[in-house]
């Protein structure tokens, strides 16, 4: 079991490494191969499109074979993608190679998540909390390493890197077998939800997932966005230096792992909607004032507060669906994956074309409006759930007085 639980860690952990990757050396790969960020948002788009192809193509495979199985080849897949970008090909070969590299990461991240939710059914929060800061543990260190290498003059050596610790992760999971659920008494266990919603009509129930999906496309395009466009923002808007830059995104994943590792505690005292509307708050707070400050160190601390926001939105997010959807654990991870990819391939994309032609001002006063988007299906979610319970507190009073 713990040999399962930080092999899982490590995958995502390589997962977020992935997510950060391309966004810390943006400025750099761009001017190696004189590209506009047009070109680097459509690079992230075709990336995005191997993560979801990666999400089917995965659970297909999974079918076949035992799933560390499968989890080993998205591992070497990843291996070979970085190796590749290490040599700086020519141009027209990248996004054949990015499109490989996403797809391992989606294939990891549809197995990863859905086992871990199945293994520790009373857990489910709280594990979900792990492997997030995990992955933002792998997307702080990155940026870190990054910087460093710009300052040596070889930042492509960032490639090299993750290949080795992709290589490693592989036949690590060569070795592993996957555990039975765990059927043990928690110590810890998530706070106490409402029951599950009954759905009675399909459209309901249609409405609901559907603005689950909707959020998840938001919610990730906007951190897919940040991940890739945050160095060049503060490059171009708040006069910062290469060095500087990339470290506002090990700023930003820093207070994510903080944010993440709170979740630990904060899972077990507040219900997974709460949290989330605390979060989504200020997340949208923290974007819209960092759209009318030039101070690089307020900005910093914007960045810093931005992460805290950020942190729990996705894992608590899957968790939530889940719990919406119970017993349909596979099926609605990959579902809520998909989406991932889809808001990465197309918001990413289109960011990096309105950089081109919006101020730094107006480039992040859309970034605010992205997520605003998400309250609206945070309270989509709510009222329609709240309405279900409501009509079903109703049922329950109306039979207990006819019993009576």
């Amino acid at each position: 079991m713990r040999r399962f639980s930080w092999a899982s860690y490590g995958m995502f952990f390589l997962s977020g490494v992935s997510a950060v990757l391309l966004g810390a050396v943006m400025p750099e790969f761009l001017q190696h191969y004189r590209a506009t960020y047009a070109a680097g948002g459509r690079i992230v788009l075709v990336q995005a499109i191997g993560f979801i192809i990666g999400v089917p193509l995965s659970t297909r495979l999974a079918n076949l074979l035992p799933r560390p199985k499968v989890l080993a080849l998205s591992g070497l897949t990843i291996a070979v993608a970085q190796g590749a970008l290490l040599t700086l090909p020519q141009f027209r070969w990248i996004y054949l190679v990015v499109i490989c590299n996403g797809l391992g990461v989606g294939a990891l991240e549809t197995l990863v998540a859905p086992s871990i939710l199945e293994t520790f059914p009373q857990q489910q929060a709280i594990y979900m909390s792990r492997l997030e800061a995990s992955f933002g543990l792998g997307a702080l260190t990155l940026p870190a390493l990054t910087g460093t290498l710009i300052l040596l003059g070889h930042w492509q050596l960032s490639f090299l890197a993750t290949g080795l610790l992709s290589l490693s992760l592989a036949f690590c999971w060569f070795r592993i077998t996957m555990p039975e659920p765990s059927s043990e008494t928690a110590t810890q266990r998530d706070a106490p939800m409402s029951n599950p919603p009954r759905f009675l009509q399909r459209s309901t129930k249609i409405l609901v997932l559907s603005s689950f999906l909707f959020t998840t496309v938001i919610y990730v395009g906007l951190e897919g966005s940040i991940n890739n466009f945050l160095p060049a923002l503060f490059l171009a808007g708040f006069k910062a230096t290469a060095v500087a830059a990339t470290l506002t995104s090990s700023t930003f994943w820093a207070f994510m792992v903080l944010g993440r590792l709170g979740i630990h505690w904060v899972a077990q005292h507040l219900r997974y909607d709460q949290y989330l509307w605390v979060s989504v708050s200020a997340t949208v707070a923290s974007l819209a004032i960092l759209a009318n400050v030039r101070s690089s160190g307020i900005g910093f601390l914007l960045v810093a507060t931005l992460g805290l926001g950020m942190a729990a939105i996705y894992s608590l997010f899957l968790v939530y669906a889940n719990h919406t959807f119970p017993g349909q654990t596979q099926s609605i991870t990959s579902a809520i994956l998909m989406m991932s990819g889809l808001g990465n391939a197309i918001f990413p994309a289109t960011f990096g074309y309105e950089m081109d032609r919006l101020s730094i001002h107006d480039t992040l006063i859309l970034l605010v409006g992205v997520a605003s988007l998400i309250w609206i299906g945070l309270f989509t979610i709510s009222l329609v759930l709240r309405m279900l319970r409501a009509r079903d507190n109703r049922r329950h009073s109306t039979s207990e007085k006819g019993y009576m």
